[in-house]
């Protein structure tokens, strides 16, 4: 069951079997939130500075997600496309920043063989819906509602980013909040893309 974070309550948590759960909810929810701001403006550093790591010999299981206004996603479907897999909560505040980083990201890449995944982890719709409510979205938003891919692909920090290669194979990862539009990052994808049969 998916804790309803909109209004600071747990909603959808009913009956004394889901009570008893909720120490562990909240747990994980401290914990992704505590994570999710360790290497931000928290520790020192700013805003956006996290660094991408090279990923060797990796590989991930595809997945199936259903969108927020709209059919359900497969991954497979992107093959031949540099992806970013975005794993995010609309309560993160690192994540919030991030988003704008990434719609201009895939504004300066649109008509490249690229594409950006979101994914909101472990969040009610309702809440999702109203965070992007009256926006002109250049991505699909899709839902991890029980947090089945994020564990699936170690997924413990919000947010994270994956970059996948056109083959589909992980190739980076960044546990935290990127900029964008830092050139280090820009190099990394431009070379990826180059991998990229036309």
């Amino acid at each position: 069951m998916v804790p309803d974070m909109a209004a600071g309550g747990l909603r959808s948590l009913k009956g004394s079997a889901a009570l008893r759960r909720w120490p562990m909810i909240a747990s994980f929810l401290v914990g992704l939130c505590t994570a999710a701001t360790h290497g931000t403006a928290d520790s020192g550093k700013p805003a956006g500075s996290t660094m991408l790591n090279a990923l060797a010999n990796s590989s991930q299981s595809s997945f199936s997600l259903p969108s927020l206004d709209g059919p359900p996603h497969e991954l497979g479907r992107l093959r031949g496309r540099v992806v970013l897999i975005h794993f995010f909560a609309t309560w993160c505040e690192p994540c919030r920043e991030e988003m704008a980083s990434l719609r201009e990201l895939q504004s300066r890449l649109e008509g490249r063989p690229f594409a950006i995944v979101p994914i909101s982890v472990a969040e009610a719709d309702g809440a999702v819906r109203r965070f992007f409510a009256g926006e002109s979205l250049p991505f699909a938003i899709l839902l991890d509602r029980d947090r089945a891919v994020a564990r699936a692909w170690n997924i413990h920090t919000l947010p994270s980013t994956v970059v996948l290669d056109g083959a589909l194979k992980p190739r980076f990862i960044a546990e935290g909040d990127v900029d964008w539009a830092r050139p280090d990052v820009t190099e990394i994808l431009k070379g990826l893309l180059v991998e990229v049969p036309s």
